[in-house]
């Protein structure tokens, strides 16, 4: 009976505003329940932050890998580009060189060519028939550099400029991943013009062709020979080159 008549009186003292001593049992259990429900709400407000740092987290390793990616791509894409810039202004040094030698040996060549049955060569129509052709090869039209090449072949078979012309459509279709066709071209430069400044470069040539057909020990053979036949030029630079990268590869 008494614990019934303190309840209501307990109650109408905190409606009333009356002061709670901190050690009133209910003024306790408030402050406990408080405590639970602040402790509660803590959890849950921890496992969210945990999810969330947790999503960004696998966020970030992925963007991290594409990113990776794209480096990879753009490495890439700049080594092939940087390669094929790298060729052709060799090709261009080349070919400058040739043309200021060509009018040197004009006479000798024709001399040589004079029992060979071909068309005449006349005006130096060879020489533009050839570079028409050429440029079409550095604007990577390499089909159309091909088709015009052998067009220049059958209708200039006698020109000095032979067998350059049958080494670019080896170059050709080496661009377009052909590459027995374009080993083709390469060895009927070293077999039919074996005076021709251009047997260096149609064997580097082959070796790049073997290297890229997997047959590394023809490959590794015929750089080697590049290097010791051809000493102080660029084919054996560029041949010492490819055959480190053949060792660092493993083959």
């Amino acid at each position: 009976m008494r614990l019934t008549l303190l309840l209501p009186a307990a109650m109408l003292c905190l409606l009333a505003g009356c002061t709670v001593r901190d050690d009133d049992p209910y003024a306790v259990r408030e402050r406990a329940l408080e405590a639970r429900v602040n402790q509660i709400d803590q959890v849950f407000k921890n496992q969210s932050l945990q999810g969330i740092s947790q999503r960004i987290d696998e966020q970030q390793e992925q963007l991290q890998k594409l990113r990776g990616d794209v480096e990879l791509l753009e490495h890439n894409q700049d080594l092939s580009t940087k390669q094929q810039r790298d060729l052709y202004q060799d090709l261009d040094k080349r070919l400058q060189k040739l043309e200021m030698g060509l009018s040197a040996a004009a006479a000798p060549a024709a001399a040589s060519a004079a029992a060979v049955p071909a068309a005449p060569v006349g005006g130096g129509a060879d020489e533009t028939a050839y570079q028409k052709d050429f440029n079409l090869l550095k604007d990577g039209r390499f089909a159309d550099a091909i088709k015009g090449y052998k067009a220049f072949l059958k209708q200039y078979p006698a020109s000095p400029l032979a067998p350059n012309a049958v080494f670019w459509t080896g170059e050709a279709y080496y661009q377009m991943s052909d590459f027995d066709s374009a080993l083709a071209s390469f060895k009927k430069v070293v077999k039919d013009y074996p005076g021709s400044a251009k047997v260096s470069d149609a064997m580097l040539k082959i070796g790049y062709c073997q290297y890229e057909q997997q047959q590394w020990k023809s490959a590794r053979q015929t750089l080697n020979s590049v290097v010791q036949n051809y000493p102080n030029t660029s084919a054996a630079s560029l041949a010492t080159q490819r055959l480190q990268r053949m060792q660092d590869e493993g083959h």
